[in-house]
């Protein structure tokens, strides 16, 4: 499960479970919006992103920084919804800038 954390206008985080994320290639993660919550807002607002992701058997995680790109009733976006069955969610697309291992 990969945990996502942004930050609002005043500085404050925000971090919350993300279980639809994917990885579209070695540059770019996706994840469906589906509650539009704080770091949906955060992130429409500019927020860079942190996400984790750890394996706890190996104790081992991986850290990424990003940017996101976000896809509301675009054309992008119902071609990404039209698999899923969530029709009503947004596609948020992750510009991955730094991984820590």
């Amino acid at each position: 499960l990969v945990y996502l954390s942004t930050v609002d206008a005043d500085g404050n985080p925000q971090v919350g479970p993300k279980g639809s994320m994917t990885v579209l290639d070695p540059s770019h993660l996706q994840y469906l919006e589906k509650t539009k919550g704080e770091a949906y807002e955060n992130i429409k607002r500019g927020s860079k992103v942190a996400l984790v992701a750890a394996d706890v058997p190996s104790h081992t995680a991986v850290r990424v920084l990003a940017t996101a790109e976000v896809h509301e009733d675009d054309d992008y976006a119902k071609k990404v919804l039209a698999k899923t069955e969530f029709p009503n969610a947004f596609v948020v697309n992750l510009n991955i800038e730094e991984v820590f291992a």
